[in-house]
């Protein structure tokens, strides 16, 4: 249970599906898979929701897939015989959260209350879906719950899009963010999944926040990084200051006082370096575990990835929230 919770925590999204007909079950799982979003809801509040669950195990057995609008035990035995991997329900559902719980799979409730929370945590669970979220307080009344219920992350679903999902994602309670704003009827019915998947990259682009914050370039010595780093602040009206490993040249240029098997590095800032490493390593690449540093909270701020471009290293480093 714990892998499944920590592969939908770092791919960061989860669409939730309504599939409206068979032929659409495969391209659709092709198209978010390709995009980045190897996970997906797919809800009973269609018939072929069965049936989905089934083929998409079978033929995408890498993606995460879930039943979702699980609203009886009924719905819940089918989607477990499917190859359903967790379940989530809307509401709290005392008899389905048994269910579940009984037969030793991955439950995500759905919570509004202080008492339901309770109610769920009664069961053991730690993770539960905040619906519909937008509607029931949003991000302020995640906030509120942080307080009391510091162990619990929440998957908020209900409202959420690419203008608020930053919002959500930067929470340290929320786990991941429901939604379907990657999956526009109007390019469902189209049967665009060139187009699906181009917006599913597009979420997980725009959730991650790729950004350049500064070259490191590695010197002889560090009267040669004062120099270079004095002489570019000259040239161009740069501030220069020192850190304690190198100077710099406005925030943007560091050069380090000593040399290094590599020319430098690329400072690449991201909002989530835990799910940048994760969409990365679809591509082969890798953090060097022994350059990683973490805050008080056990997130990462910065590590050296095992890729090198031009002579020099590639570094991720958290962006300020």
């Amino acid at each position: 249970m714990n892998d499944i919770l920590n592969a939908i925590q770092n791919i960061g999204i989860v669409p939730v599906v309504k599939i409206q007909k068979t032929e659409d079950i495969l391209p659709m799982a092709h198209a978010l898979n390709e995009g980045g979003i190897n996970c997906m809801e797919i809800t009973f509040r269609s018939e072929f929701a069965v049936q989905a669950i089934h083929e998409i195990r079978n033929a995408y057995p890498d993606m995460i897939i879930g039943a979702g609008t699980v609203t009886s035990v009924d719905y819940a035995q089918q989607a477990l015989e499917a190859g359903a991997q967790f379940l989530v329900t809307p509401g709290f559902n005392p008899d389905v959260v048994k269910w579940a719980v009984d037969h030793n799979i991955l439950i995500v409730p759905g919570v509004q209350t202080a008492s339901e929370i309770e109610a769920a945590m009664a069961f053991g669970l730690t993770t539960l879906k905040f619906f519909p979220a937008e509607s029931s307080g949003g991000v302020k009344k995640l906030k509120d719950f942080s307080g009391p219920y510091s162990h619990i992350k929440f998957m908020p679903s209900g409202g959420i899009n690419k203008s608020n999902m930053h919002n959500y994602l930067d929470l340290p309670n929320v786990a991941a963010i429901g939604g379907s704003f990657m999956l526009p009827n109007d390019l469902i019915a189209a049967g665009d999944w060139d187009g699906i998947e181009a917006l599913s990259k597009e979420a997980i682009k725009f959730m991650l926040e790729y950004k350049l914050m500064h070259i490191g370039v590695n010197s002889e010595s560090k009267e040669q990084a004062q120099k270079l780093a004095q002489d570019l602040a000259t040239f161009f009206n740069f501030k220069f200051y020192e850190t304690a490993v190198g100077s710099k040249s406005d925030a943007g240029f560091e050069f380090l006082h000593t040399p290094n098997e590599n020319l430098g590095y690329f400072g690449i800032q991201t909002r989530y370096p835990e799910r940048a490493l994760y969409q990365l390593a679809k591509q082969g690449i890798h953090a060097n575990e022994a350059t990683i540093a973490r805050n008080k909270a056990q997130a990462i701020t910065s590590v050296a990835l095992n890729r090198d471009i031009a002579g020099f290293n590639i570094r991720l480093v958290k962006s300020e929230i």
